[in-house]
């Protein structure tokens, strides 16, 4: 062999020797958290294990050995610089998995928000103009609210009023007694609902955050084995998940590992049901959501004589960002209909974008049963975005897009285990799961609630045979084989 070919062929056996190691730092760090994550089935990963070290011993030949020709060293150098890129794009993936999941996780709280509101017509536009007017307050003894209250006084000096109530300060910025007020954002929600032209009629001027810890128990399952239930809870608002709001849909999933049968049950927003831990007036199950998640998963429990494993909280941001990210979903309506947002649907199959799946989901007014045909809808929906989600297709075409929708606006208390675990049961079976849908019902009349017992409002008389019918079904469910 020529001196010049011996050049050459030095020169490339030292790339291939820093290709192989650059190929064994990526690909076994890759290796090492696929199985620590428990994600891949062992009919895959063992095959590609076997196949990892045949082809690593292979590469590593040519690497190290300067008895084969030097086209045969440019070509597996080729080849496996492609599959370092392969990995590369696979720890993409991976990271970013991790960080949806450690952004979920992390967002195990709450966010109790307090609104300072003016009149529409006030000359304050911003918190700093706020120095030295009035400020109604009302009297509580809550600890959130205190410390808002002195999270606000350290921003801006005001002359606080004290009142016996949010309706007393309302009314007194209506009149005009006060320039300001500083209501939680629940308590405007009631005011919006009950009094009139009173959002119309405030704007609000600044916000302050309150974050505490969500006290739901988590009750462990054995996801794969195990049927077990989850709290599906849509809150009536855009933006950060975590705030507390009202809960506008209310859904148990029943997942049955064993059949791969989903129960979707739906409980109306309007249900008048009695909160947990509560006496007296019985009140909205909407209302339950305004005094954290905790409180509506028990009042669900309650109801329908079940424990709830996890639970899941979506919002109007979380479902349009999702439905948008998966290229909108295919759903077949019960009626021609005209949103009051505005969106038109025909009977029969729609396809739609995330604010036309949003304005099926939350219309009720163009229909003559109402918030029943609304939860069917609702259901709808839920079936079409998880029956397109876990096509492959769609998982692997849009993943990173899911990821990004999910990212910041979804919260659950699963542990990643539990997620990893149904993962690999689906990766190991690809079962086609089928979906079943239900209903329990009502008669629509008004009373005084527990949030608001001043007014009466229209709620939804639980109809108890269609409860009673809800907890067999879902109990069937669960114990099918």
């Amino acid at each position: 062999m020529s001196r010049s070919r011996k050049k050459k062929l030095k020169k490339t056996t030292i790339v291939s020797r820093i290709i192989l190691i650059i190929y064994l730092m990526i690909t076994l760090f890759m290796l090492g958290i696929i199985i620590s994550m428990n994600i891949l089935p062992s009919k895959y990963l063992i095959p590609s294990l076997i196949g990892y070290v045949f082809i690593t011993a292979l590469f590593g030949l040519f690497a190290w050995k300067n008895n084969f020709r030097n086209w045969l060293k440019i070509v597996s150098n080729i080849i496996f610089v492609i599959i370092i890129g392969i990995c590369g794009c696979g720890l993409y993936y991976l990271n970013s998995t991790f960080t949806l999941l450690d952004n979920i996780k992390d967002k195990d709280y709450q966010l109790v928000n307090y609104y300072i509101l003016v009149l529409n017509d006030s000359e304050l536009q911003k918190l700093d103009d706020l120095e030295g007017h009035s400020l109604g307050i009302y009297k509580l003894s809550d600890d959130t609210y205190d410390k808002a209250l002195k999270k606000l006084e350290k921003k801006v000096s005001v002359k606080t009023n004290s009142y016996d109530s949010y309706l007393s300060e309302a009314d007194a910025l209506m009149k005009g007694e006060v320039d300001s007020i500083f209501i939680s954002a629940v308590n405007k929600d009631m005011l919006d609902e009950s009094v009139d032209k009173f959002e119309e009629s405030v704007r609000v001027l600044d916000t302050i955050s309150i974050k505490i810890e969500s006290n739901v128990k988590v009750k462990e399952a054995d996801v794969t084995k195990e049927a077990f239930n989850i709290y599906i809870s849509g809150n009536d608002i855009y933006g950060n998940i975590a705030s507390v709001s009202r809960s506008d849909v209310n859904i148990i999933a029943t997942v049955n590992p064993n059949t791969h049968k989903i129960l979707l049950t739906t409980v109306p927003r309007d249900f008048y049901v009695q909160l947990h831990g509560t006496s007296g007036y019985r009140d909205k199950l909407t209302h339950a959501g305004v005094y954290g998640i905790d409180m509506s998963v028990s009042t669900m429990e309650d109801l329908l004589d079940l424990d709830i494993n996890y639970y899941m909280r979506v919002n109007f941001t979380s479902l349009m960002k999702l439905v948008d990210a998966i290229g909108g979903v295919d759903v077949e309506s019960d009626y021609s209909f005209r949103a009051v947002s505005g969106e038109r649907f025909v009977k029969g199959i729609n396809h739609l974008n995330g604010k036309q799946a949003l304005a099926f989901s939350r219309e009720r007014k163009a229909f003559s049963d109402g918030d029943r045909q609304r939860g069917k809808n609702q259901q709808k929906v839920i079936i079409a975005i998880l029956n397109k989600t876990l096509s492959s297709t769609t998982l692997i075409t849009k993943y990173t897009e899911i990821l990004d929708s999910l990212g910041s606006s979804f919260q659950t208390n699963m542990p990643t285990s539990k997620i990893y675990n149904l993962v690999n049961m689906q990766l190991d079976k690809m079962p086609t799961w089928t979906f079943e849908s239900i209903s329990v019902n009502g008669t629509g009349k008004s009373e005084f609630t527990y949030t608001y017992p001043h007014q009466r409002l229209y709620v939804m008389e639980p109809d108890m045979n269609t409860v009673n019918e809800a907890i067999n079904k879902i109990d069937a469910v669960e114990k099918e084989k």
